[in-house]
């Protein structure tokens, strides 16, 4: 049988832990983005923005949708008027967990 000294040992170790010293560090992967849990916020968002802008009677007649991505609220359609959008953005601001509004609300010519 084939001894092994003990400084070529010793050399081996010391090689081997030198080589892992050179390996990066590792990093945790990072957190997805647009989660399941994200994508029920938005809805439950969503929801409640529309509940809002429903219960006003001074937004009765407007067309309106409501999307919502990571918190950002898009209001999309038309009203018969300039107060109607301002009302209808002042309610989506209100609105518990939204980070910000964006307005594609038009008023109709017609």
């Amino acid at each position: 049988m084939k001894t092994i000294s003990i400084p070529a040992m010793i050399f081996a170790a010391f090689t081997a832990c030198s080589a892992f010293g050179q390996l990066p560090p590792v990093q945790p992967p990072s957190p997805p983005t647009g989660t399941v849990a994200q994508g029920a916020a938005d809805e439950t968002i969503s929801s409640k923005v529309k509940n809002a802008i429903a219960a006003d009677p001074s937004l009765a007649d407007m067309e309106v949708t409501v999307e919502t991505t990571d918190a950002v609220v898009s209001l999309n359609g038309t009203a018969r008027a300039r107060d109607q959008i301002n009302r209808a953005l002042s309610l989506a601001r209100g609105v518990d967990g939204v980070k910000s509004v964006v307005n594609v609300l038009a008023v109709r010519t017609s």
